[in-house]
């Protein structure tokens, strides 16, 4: 037997938060209109990380992890270079 509660929390048209509007003009709808064009670019994300034939999955996933780490590593050095507890208080995207 299926809930109806449970179908209206998982209602893929229904959200938590509401939808953000943006004023044109500003950097934030501009930003806004660019994330929203690189998302529906019709990249298929599931064939982007399929695991290729004749691979081994754990081979395959050191490697991505690895690299995932050395970007992740690369992004923070370069932050923390410029950013100390007296210029950067609190370290967060907005």
């Amino acid at each position: 037997m299926s809930n109806p509660f449970l179908k209206q929390v998982f209602n893929k048209d229904k959200t938590f938060r509401p939808k953000r509007k943006f004023e044109p003009g500003t950097q934030r709808f501009e930003l806004h209109k660019r994330a929203q064009a690189s998302l529906n670019a019709g990249l298929d994300l599931r064939l982007a990380v399929q695991l290729p034939p004749g691979e081994d999955l754990n081979d395959w996933v050191a490697v991505h992890v690895v690299d995932f780490f050395n970007r992740i590593n690369l992004i923070y050095g370069t932050i923390s270079d410029g950013c100390t507890e007296q210029s950067c208080p609190v370290m967060s995207g907005g």
